[in-house]
């Protein structure tokens, strides 16, 4: 019965006496330094890549932008393309129109498809960013009244 008391003080003893050496943890310590310095370096350069894919999709929509206008003449905004779409979706929507008023719905989207080529080029392939373009027209459609 002693030995296994005395085993067991043992044990104790050498469990404080390594558990209270410095030695170990400012190895540990270093080493946490270093994994913290390079996530940092690493968000780092991701956060410059990003700001580097956001500059060149700036100037590409730019470029965008300058073909369309050279094409197609001056575009209307974001807002104006939406309404007006949305007034022709919901013309056809309610049908019933005569053959003249369906010619001059048709007329209209014609006009309104050539102010509105550059909402045609938006990117909107991933679900983030169809759901950005969703909130964009949604705001676009509460502002002039058309939804609530």
């Amino acid at each position: 019965m002693k030995k296994r008391i005395y085993f067991h003080w043992l044990f104790l003893a050498l469990f404080f006496v390594s558990c209270s050496s410095n030695e170990e943890c400012k190895e540990c310590e270093m080493d946490l330094t270093k994994d913290t310095i390079s996530e940092t370096d690493d968000l780092t350069t991701a956060l410059k890549d990003t700001a580097v894919e956001k500059k060149s999709v700036a100037v590409e929509m730019k470029e965008n932008h300058e073909k369309i206008v050279k094409k197609y003449g001056e575009q209307w905004d974001f807002c104006t393309c939406v309404v007006a779409n949305d007034s022709i979706n919901t013309a056809f929507e309610k049908g019933g129109m005569t053959p003249k008023q369906e010619e001059k719905v048709m007329a209209r989207w014609e006009v309104v498809d050539q102010k509105c080529k550059e909402l045609l080029t938006t990117p909107n392939t991933t679900p983030e960013e169809r759901a950005k373009h969703d909130k964009k027209v949604m705001k676009c459609l509460k502002q002039n009244g058309l939804k609530r």
